[in-house]
């Protein structure tokens, strides 16, 4: 784990700031995760209020966060970095760990729902009478992004991810088709059992992520 690596428990413990400023290594590490999915809200003290301050992670935390089936995941995202923070502070390593797991956990969870989610909203798209052809690549394209991600997820308590890199490009594969006219191909079918192979693997329904 990076918060570990070097001397940066020991320095921690010891209340070793790095050189020109006022904190540690480790808390340095931890604020940059927390910066990675709330550095741009306007409150830091509540940031789950402005969700949508950027366009990567916090956004779709915020898309989350709107849909009944998930509601709740951005404050318990929020709450462990919190908790992690001050765990640091006060040297609990195992409380810090337990909060990174949710960290890990959750993170996970919206790059799976919303992979599967634009899935099926272009599935939806190309059955329309008269398709909306932009619109359906462009859910493609973000599905696309979120499935290649998922070999970056974590199973919590382990440093496996919830998909490995071979498992992620034989999904990629399936979504392409046979290479030749790629997405233009992509049948409902296909669509619906890689979004089954994913829902199953994080333990919630298509039917939930697809809203």
């Amino acid at each position: 784990m990076v918060l570990d690596e070097g001397s940066s428990r020991e320095d921690n413990d010891a209340g070793t700031v790095l050189e020109g400023e006022s904190y540690t290594n480790m808390e340095h590490k931890w604020d940059e995760a927390y910066g990675y999915v709330y550095g741009l809200n306007a409150d830091a003290s509540d940031p789950n209020a402005d969700l949508g301050a950027d366009s990567f992670l916090n956004e779709y935390i915020g898309k989350l966060e709107e849909d009944a089936d998930f509601a709740g995941i951005a404050d318990e995202i929020f709450q462990a970095f919190k908790l992690g923070r001050a765990a640091i502070v006060a040297g609990d390593y195992d409380v810090r760990d337990a909060q990174a797991e949710i960290i890990r956990e959750k993170i996970s969870q919206v790059i799976a729902v919303r992979g599967i989610f634009y899935m099926q909203n272009a599935k939806t798209t190309l059955a329309e009478e008269v398709p909306n052809y932009a619109g359906a690549f462009h859910a493609l394209s973000e599905a696309y992004g979120f499935i290649y991600s998922l070999r970056f997820t974590r199973k919590p308590g382990t440093d496996a991810a919830y998909f490995t890199k071979a498992e992620s490009d034989e999904l990629l594969e399936e979504l392409m088709g046979d290479g030749v006219n790629g997405l233009w191909d992509v049948e409902a079918e296909t669509i619906d059992e890689i979004s089954e192979d994913i829902a199953e693997r994080f333990n919630f329904t298509v039917a939930q992520a697809g809203e």
